[in-house]
């Protein structure tokens, strides 16, 4: 295991963030506790040959300040975004772009994998929610989400997310996404570009509800949904998905939306059906999140867009 000296004694790789003037704005999404860790980087070292001393040339070793436990190695260039940091820039660009009392309400799920080498926090604000008349009759409500993903391994971006959650089976979706900082933690930040995006989030959620809801009355056979399943899932993954279609058209009609849900559940639970791998290490929040955006860009497909046209 890469060593290094102690938390206390390394300075920070760290992005600082632009400051932002107007004080109340981070009591409007105050960062969960599980997320509230600090992370900080140091030369890492190894000893080739027991006894004969450590050496340098390991790049950087990220690290929890809390726990000291090691997070990811990665290269000199390469700078921490702190999640405090996240939070904060996210509050006031939610106070300067979100509809009046979106926020009242707001809910936050915090979730991290891998020791807190990934980190994510799912935001859902009850007061902009929609109801959705399915085929049977029965209805289900969407709530605006947003989730921010902030990662310390260097294997993804900073990335915020905009989408909705399913009120009945509690299965989320994403409808667009924006990258904060690159894979490398390199990019520049933008707070307008921020701002930018969480504003047309708002507009884009209504835009949605406008497409899901004519995609809960569009029927579809089930060889057509088997067809879609087949081009875009291995042999195995597209069966476990048919027979879940098959369960959600029972509540919502054999319809694209029906095929929409058993996607969503897939993509949102670490159930019997799609379980989970255990590894030993807590990664059930980043192989989920990792599967909602693989499912995302399916539901912006030219095979889907086909099915809405059929």
């Amino acid at each position: 295991m890469p060593s290094f000296p102690s938390v206390y004694a390394m300075p920070a790789n760290v992005i600082n963030f632009p400051s932002i003037s107007t004080a109340s704005a981070s009591s409007l999404l105050a960062i969960p506790e599980e997320l509230d860790y600090v992370v900080k980087s140091a030369p890492a070292d190894f000893e080739p040959i027991k006894g004969a001393g450590h050496v340098r040339g390991m790049g950087f070793c990220n690290f929890r300040t809390d726990t000291e436990a090691p997070l990811g190695m990665v290269k000199e260039r390469y700078q921490i975004v702190q999640n405090a940091d996240l939070f904060e820039s996210l509050a006031h660009a939610l106070e300067d772009a979100a509809p009046a009392r979106a926020l009242d309400g707001a809910r936050i799920k915090p979730s991290v994998s891998y020791g807190g080498a990934q980190a994510f926090a799912d935001i859902a604000f009850p007061s902009l929610t929609e109801d959705l008349i399915q085929a049977r009759g029965n209805a289900t409500a969407l709530t605006f989400r947003l989730l921010l993903w902030n990662s310390f391994d260097g294997s993804s971006p900073v990335r915020l997310a905009a989408g909705a959650i399913d009120g009945f089976c509690t299965n989320g979706m994403i409808f667009g996404s924006y990258d904060l900082f690159g894979k490398r933690h390199t990019k520049g930040f933008s707070q307008a570009d921020l701002e930018n995006f969480v504003g047309n989030s708002f507009v884009l959620f209504q835009e949605k509800i406008t497409e899901l809801r004519r995609e809960t009355f569009k029927p579809i056979e089930l060889t057509q949904a088997e067809d879609f399943l087949k081009k875009n899932f291995s042999e195995r993954r597209s069966a476990q998905l048919l027979e879940r279609f098959t369960v959600e058209a029972v509540e919502r009609g054999a319809t694209v939306w029906a095929l929409r849900s058993a996607l969503t559940f897939y993509a949102s639970h670490n159930s019997s059906q799609f379980s989970v791998r255990n590894t030993g290490q807590d990664s059930a929040a980043a192989v989920l999140y990792g599967r909602e955006n693989e499912i995302a860009s399916l539901f912006s497909s030219r095979d889907w867009r086909d099915l809405m046209a059929a």
